[in-house]
């Protein structure tokens, strides 16, 4: 998942330009701060060669010295900077724990998620093993989102001490610069000490004169008089015919001088080509001529170096020019005035040849041009979505004035798309409200049923059943296309949830499956994921299997993707209920590094903990189990206000009672009863409020009143076996009655009630229900003496059951590095690539090196060294590195 990309402009530094004259002052200042300050600051108005000055330190740093050179854009919120400066720290191979992608996908306004994005960048530099790494953000000044500061005070307040940052600013940020100034962690550098000396203005007069002839000592002194030191001015002034004329250069009059003494005097094809490319912020051969329509376009840019104009030179694959602020500003302004109806054209040139499309909606939006804007960002949203980069769509949907949008149906089911992402249900509903209106308005009936199905989908969750019946049903009355038929039949089997008719899941399930089985869409196959309660249903563990392989065929191996990580959570689920909990397990174990390093989306979390926590209570694990389980309930607490904790809370209490009872933790069982029965809402599913007609039952169990438990679990079966079987909690009730009835001391009644449990699991190979039970139950009615009221069969399940799992020990545990002394490596459960992938490590190749070696992806390759740093409890990969020469050594 790559949710930007950016031009080698943003990333690398512009290249020193010849022939300019040493200041050793400035340059052996700036040096001796950038080894060692923790943040170095140069502040001075535009032309003083700020970036100059940082371009000459970063040519000549030490080759011990590691840079990241990010270049600051108007457009960057947040997110964009963070994914900047990611991809700038790419080339370093830094220990990331979590995919740097996913990471910048979670940043939204919410200040909770900056700080965890910068804990994890801060660690991540701690865990470089490198003497000295140099962040520098050029033109700070451009950034106007006040989070992109709070995000760069928490990581320079927490940089470790072999990291430095650079800013190069038209202003001061706004960053608590006192505090770091008086704890002598600042170094400044502000237009005093970037103007030009005497000496220095001397020097590049002569050097003028030596190359053009004409200046000597008196011009000197003129031209230090004219331009104060003031950079850009003494380059603009020497560069020019009229060098002689009085008056000085200031800030103020540089469009002026631009305008009469640069533009005016060049060649009228070179001035229009130069215009016309401005729009661009970065000048290439091929997309200068695609944007200006000028086949000369390599030559007219080799012939704007030659003349040293206001540019960078960068070295990359192809040559690329950037054009001075100043000196863009003036292009811009005659732009506007000389060629105004070419504008819009030209933006539109421009977007078509740009990758990135935060950019290219940028053009277009600039361009006027709604309606292809509209259909980049609806090409380009979903899939972004699907890949995890919701945030990344909604900064694209604020290109767009609130007019626009309000009157775009296609932005408005965009936008739902994001908040059903988001479980944020109130926007889903609003904006699809919207959609639904726009569509049938203009006619798009095709369109208006996509929306009407999404939002029937959002309204069953959030609890209002009735109203997605009814859409639902008005539906069913008009054509659907494949992908709104699909949605249809899911939103079936979800109602089937919702009314407590879990025996009718299967057939709209099945039918889903199919429909989906025709579609490589994997933004629609993600949005017809089974939901949990699916697992151990009658009749859907196929459907649920095929759902699987088929999201498996449909999501890239790597790097993962939500997609593919809920098909394993899916997978986990089902061989949990298949009673094979140590493959269960391994599985989920997958899915936790997985959704780790996707930084644990909350659609993924919700599968994962729902499966992982029955799977640490039935491996005896208590603690773990119960973590999972709050960590669910905690889930619920969004800042969105969406209404799901409303909506849901006690069904995941009662969730972690079962959980508990599993376990056969009767405090927490009491605690967690008391929790549900504070807690009333009107917002409740019905059927959440069926599934506790267990609760009674099970508290009179825990008080040892056996009589009444086994009345009101007969009770509970009697009034509404399917109603209550959530998570196959009939199936375990079946259990819990045998046991009740058995303490009683009737053994007739115990058999009777275990009899259709054991057809149950005949029928379906899913015996997990009954080892909800717990193993006190369990125990208790393997070791009663049935004598002829069970055959030999029902016997040896009852100790199959009260067995459990056969291993009830984690794997073997990673283990951090020690000195003189390593684990073997099979202890640490490397799989076979990943120690090929160490192997590489411990010889110095690079990430790039190793990807090259493999045939692998660079995200692929970041994957495999966060897991090996996890399994070895390494916490770099110089670390990792010594463990397998320790290895190596000890077993050779």
């Amino acid at each position: 998942m790559n949710l930007s990309s950016f031009a080698q402009t943003k990333l690398r530094p512009p290249r020193p330009r010849p022939g300019w004259v040493e200041r050793g002052r400035i340059d052996a200042d700036l040096a001796a701060a950038l080894s060692v300050q923790r943040l170095v600051l140069i502040c001075a108005p535009a032309g003083f060669g700020k970036t100059a000055a940082l371009a000459r330190q970063t040519a000549s740093l030490a080759p011990s010295t590691v840079l990241a050179w990010l270049a600051a854009d108007a457009d960057d919120d947040l997110g964009r900077f963070v994914a900047g400066l990611v991809a700038a720290l790419d080339p370093h191979d830094l220990p990331w724990r979590s995919e740097p992608d996913a990471l910048v996908a979670a940043l939204d306004a919410d200040a909770s998620a900056a700080r965890a994005v910068a804990s994890d960048l801060v660690n991540a530099l701690v865990a470089t093993e490198v003497p000295r790494g140099l962040i520098v953000i050029d033109d700070l000044h451009r950034i106007d989102d006040p989070t992109v500061f709070r995000f760069l005070e928490s990581v320079i307040e927490r940089l470790p001490s072999h990291w430095g940052v650079v800013l190069s600013s038209r202003v001061d940020p706004p960053l608590p610069l006192a505090r770091w100034r008086a704890r002598g962690e600042l170094r400044e550098f502000r237009q005093d000490a970037l103007r030009f000396t005497r000496d220095e203005v001397s020097q590049l007069v002569a050097r003028h004169a030596a190359l053009h002839g004409g200046a000597g000592a008196a011009d000197a002194e003129s031209l230090l008089a004219r331009t104060h030191g003031w950079a850009a001015g003494l380059g603009l002034v020497l560069g020019s015919p009229g060098r002689h004329a009085g008056g000085s250069v200031s800030n103020r009059h540089m469009f002026d001088y631009l305008a009469a003494e640069v533009l005016d005097a060049m060649p009228e094809p070179l001035r229009l080509f130069l215009l016309r490319c401005s729009v661009l912020p970065e000048l290439t051969a091929p997309r200068c001529a695609a944007v200006s329509g000028d086949a000369r376009a390599a030559a007219w840019l080799d012939d704007i170096e030659r003349r040293g104009l206001f540019v960078s030179v960068l070295d990359g694959q192809e040559p690329t020019l950037t054009l001075h602020d100043l000196f863009r500003d003036c292009l811009d302004d005659r732009l506007h005035r000389e060629l105004p109806g070419e504008l819009p054209q030209l933006l539109e040139r421009a977007a078509a040849g740009e990758r990135d499309p935060v950019r290219r909606i940028g053009y277009l939006t600039r361009a006027g041009a709604w309606a292809q804007a509209e259909g980049v960002l609806c090409g380009v949203g979903p899939g972004l979505v699907a890949a995890g980069g919701t945030v990344q769509v909604l900064r694209m949907l604020d290109h767009f004035p609130p007019a626009v949008r309000e009157a775009s149906p296609p932005l408005a089911h965009l936008r739902g798309l994001c908040a059903w992402a988001h479980w944020d249900l109130h926007t889903m509903w609003s904006a699809l409200d919207q959609a639904i209106s726009g569509f049938e308005r203009t006619n798009q009936p095709a369109a208006a049923q996509r929306s009407r199905a999404l939002l029937t989908i959002g309204l069953t969750a959030g609890g209002a059943v009735e109203k997605a019946a009814g859409l639902l049903a008005q539906m069913r009355g008009l054509p659907l296309d494949l992908h709104t038929e699909a949605t249809a039949w899911q939103v079936e089997s979800w109602h089937a949830i919702a009314t407590s008719r879990f025996d009718r899941i299967a057939e709209p399930l099945a039918r889903t499956v199919e429909l989906l089985e025709r579609s490589d869409d994997p933004m629609l196959w993600l949005q017809c994921v089974p939901l949990t309660p699916f697992i151990g249903q009658p009749g859907t563990r196929t459907a649920i299997q095929r759902w699987v392989h088929g999201a498996w065929r449909r999501a890239p191996v790597e790097p993962p993707t939500p997609l593919r990580v809920l098909a394993h959570a899916l997978q986990g689920g089902l061989q949990l209920w298949a009673g094979q909990v140590d493959a269960a397990f391994e599985t989920l174990q997958r899915v936790e590094r997985d959704s780790r390093w996707l930084n644990r989306p909350p659609n993924v979390s919700g599968y994962h903990l729902t499966f992982v926590c029955l799977v640490h209570a039935l491996r005896g694990e208590r603690e773990a189990a119960l973590e999972a389980a709050q960590a669910e309930i905690d889930g619920l607490d969004d800042a969105r206000q969406s209404g799901r904790r409303a909506v849901w809370l006690n069904h995941f209490l009662f969730f972690k009672l079962r959980v508990a009872a599993i376990c056969d933790d009767d405090a927490t069982q009491r605690e967690v009863a008391r929790q549900i029965e504070n807690n009333h809402s009107a917002a409740e599913h019905a059927t959440f409020v069926r599934e506790r007609a267990t609760l009674p039952a099970r508290l009179a169990a825990i008080d040892g009143r056996y009589a009444d438990a086994a009345r009101s679990y007969a009770q509970a079966l009697a009034d509404d076996p399917i109603g209550i079987d959530l998570h196959s909690q009939a199936l375990e009730v079946r259990v819990r009655l045998a046991d009740a009835l058995l303490r009683t001391g009737d053994l007739e009644a115990a058999a009777d009630a275990l009899r259709p449990a054991f057809a149950q699991v005949a029928a379906s190979g899913e015996p997990a229900g009954a080892l909800f039970a717990g193993p006190r139950a369990l125990r208790a009615l393997a070791a009663a003496p049935w004598g002829h009221r069970l055959d030999a069969g029902q016997a040896r399940t009852l100790q199959a059951w009260a067995q459990g799992p056969a291993t009830r020990t984690a794997p073997a545990a990673t283990v951090p590095p020690r000195p003189n002394a390593a684990p073997p490596l099979i202890a640490v459960v490397l799989s076979a690539r990943e120690r090929e992938v160490l192997e590489r490590i411990a010889a110095g190749d690079s990430n790039k090196l190793i990807a090259r070696a493999f045939d692998l992806s660079p995200h692929t390759v970041k994957r495999h060294v966060a897991n090996i740093l996890d399994k070895l409890g390494a916490g770099s990969r110089g670390q990792a590195a010594a463990w397998f020469r320790a290895h190596v050594h000890t077993t050779d």
